[in-house]
């Protein structure tokens, strides 16, 4: 599954300029290349049985416990962390201002790492990525908007439309899955990094979301830009209209659909 885009407003904030930026120095650092095993968060540094711990001690593996999760390791590692934080991150800035969300993030992130620390089947490969912090991200999401609706493609290719509960639970319960059925020397995705990062963001947006912004809102209308926000640019574009919205809703979800496919593609036959 892999959601591109939910039909849910901001309402505090103009622009989430925030997650723009976490999202273009995701992207800078990858294409310029950073070389990532200089900053990638190896789990045995803090791992409780002990482990190699780099030379800059304490500090350095805090600072690794940050860097790591602005790295990733292939185009469509990138792509799909990044397109998860489009549409889920802008809500979450929205709830608790530009600047409490970057602190949520890497607390987010910082908490992915602990858990991977203290949990993973194989602490001694490097962990890199943000799916951490989102997880975070869509933790929150959960606790506020468990009934937004959420354009997901199933198997990449079929386009669904679900809640944000029963994706986000979903995401969360494989991710657990997974989690627990880690085998030492196999391990190739931090499962419990996105378990730790979950649970941080759904404890924090408790904490750190506006007075006014109460948790499980229902479904809200978004007349002002329609579901992909192209009523800023086209008047009328994907307004509500009785016998016409579910219309809208399919053609635009198609195009959009259809752009991505084919930025995917272009991308990864790039790479290949």
């Amino acid at each position: 599954m892999f959601a591109i885009a939910d039909h849910n407003p901001t309402r505090h904030i103009r622009f989430p300029y925030v997650n723009w930026a976490i999202i273009a120095l995701c992207t800078v650092l990858f294409v310029i290349q950073v070389p990532w095993p200089d900053y990638a968060f190896t789990p045995a540094s803090l791992h409780p049985v002990g482990g190699l711990k780099p030379p800059g001690g304490g500090p350095e593996v805090m600072g690794q416990m940050v860097s790591y999760m602005f790295l990733h390791a292939t185009w469509l590692h990138l792509i799909g962390n990044m397109v998860t934080l489009w549409v889920f991150g802008d809500n979450i800035e929205d709830a608790m201002g530009h600047w409490r969300y970057p602190l949520f993030f890497i607390l987010c992130g910082m908490a992915g790492a602990g858990a991977e620390a203290w949990l993973s089947a194989d602490p001694t490969v490097p962990v890199i990525g943000a799916s951490g912090a989102i997880a975070g991200v869509m933790g929150a999401y959960l606790l506020l908007h468990p009934r937004a609706k959420v354009l997901v493609l199933v198997a990449f290719r079929v386009p669904v439309l679900a809640p944000a509960g029963l994706f986000v639970g979903l995401s969360v319960a494989l991710d657990v899955i997974a989690a627990l059925s880690e085998i030492p020397g196999e391990v190739r995705v931090a499962f419990w990094a996105h378990v730790g990062g979950f649970a941080a963001g759904a404890v924090l947006i408790v904490l750190m979301r506006w007075r006014d912004v109460p948790l499980l809102q229902p479904p809200q209308p978004h007349p002002e830009a329609g579901f992909f926000g192209a009523g800023r640019w086209l008047p009328d574009f994907g307004k509500e209209r009785p016998g016409g919205s579910a219309l809208w809703f399919w053609v635009k979800a198609t195009v959009f659909f259809i752009v991505v496919a084919v930025l995917v593609e272009t991308v990864l036959g790039g790479a290949v």
